[in-house]
């Protein structure tokens, strides 16, 4: 049974956390196969599989730091432990609830993918197969991303927070802020990846075509990336689901950020800053395009504003009741 009285409080779980988030990236710059240069991008096949090797051994090392705490310190037992980092037992119906939840969110530019831009009919096994399994951009973006940081920023985070005795609202609303902290590091890949040969780093830095737009990135990415570590946390709580998070996060990924200005079938601008999340923790820049070569009737963009809103709505009515689950970790 988790213990009724705090087993260390809440800031040494923050900076359990913390620590956490070092071990995940620090490898990122300490070793030069990992790092970002003018040569060699975060998107380059040979810096992405060292990353992946990396962030898997990042994961085991505070796997095993989160799991001696709760048997030594929190005298657990290993289903109280699996439960805590959301392993076990698993509720594939508080799992599809979850991923309703997230998808209602979504519906405004879900319906914009789907039928203004006609991508349902590639919806299927190999399109899986082609994005993911045969791309490793995608399965940086999609699997080894969503899974490793879920795992560091929601599982081992959030239990030893309820190791902790935090309350629900501060789980939420405070333990994502290091999730969001955790991508402002990008801004110095930014910095290095922009250096011209013969050129220092803080000449670079000090260039307002590059430091300008990295700050700003910077800013929108620990925003972004923060308010959906709070509707994951969120999830987390009430359901103790690793997987309902994992798969949220994913679609989150394979959505990119929705459409908030512009007509539908038309590219917002020229660049957009879909929120994809990779194994590093970083944010891949593309373009949210529509429609080629064909302008459509504003009907189009009325009704996608209307849905987007309507799925706002929906998810902020429905949180509650497709978030119930009576394996949750802690009460509102």
């Amino acid at each position: 049974m988790v213990p009724t009285i705090p087993v260390f409080s809440p800031h040494v779980a923050g900076g359990l956390t913390v620590l956490f988030t070092i071990i995940y990236i620090a490898p990122f710059y300490f070793s030069p196969t990992l790092r970002s240069n003018s040569i060699a991008n975060r998107n380059t096949p040979s810096v992405i599989e060292a990353r992946i090797r990396a962030v898997i051994w990042s994961c085991v090392v505070s796997i095993v730091i989160t799991v001696c705490i709760h048997l030594l310190k929190g005298h657990l037992t290993v289903g109280e432990v699996l439960h805590l980092l959301g392993v076990y037992p698993v509720n594939v119906i508080d799992t599809v609830k979850s991923f309703l939840l997230v998808a209602i969110l979504f519906a405004g530019p879900l319906s914009e993918r789907a039928i203004v831009e006609g991508e349902w009919r590639s919806w299927g096994g190999a399109a899986i197969k082609e994005t993911v399994y045969d791309d490793l951009i995608g399965w940086r973006n999609l699997v080894v991303g969503p899974v490793s940081e879920e795992l560091v920023f929601r599982s081992l985070a959030i239990s030893l927070f309820v190791l902790a005795k935090a309350s629900a609202q501060r789980i939420t609303f405070t333990s994502p802020l290091i999730f969001g902290v955790a991508h402002v590091h990008h801004l110095h890949e930014h910095i290095n990846s922009s250096r011209r040969p013969g050129a220092s780093y803080l000449a670079t830095a000090l260039t307002p075509s590059v430091i300008l737009p990295g700050l700003i990135r910077s800013i929108f990415q620990f925003l972004y990336t923060s308010l959906f570590g709070m509707i994951a946390a969120f999830i987390y709580v009430r359901t103790s689901s690793l997987v309902a998070c994992i798969l949220a996060h994913s679609f989150c990924n394979w959505m990119g950020l929705p459409r908030f200005w512009g007509r539908v079938g038309e590219e917002v601008g020229e660049e957009m800053l879909d929120q994809t999340h990779g194994a590093d923790g970083s944010v891949a820049d593309t373009l949210q395009s529509g429609t080629h070569g064909q302008r459509l009737s504003v009907t189009w963009t009325l009704a996608y504003y209307v849905v987007l809103f309507a799925g706002a709505i929906g998810f902020w009515k429905l949180r509650w009741s497709l978030t119930n689950s009576h394996l949750a970790l802690a009460q509102f």
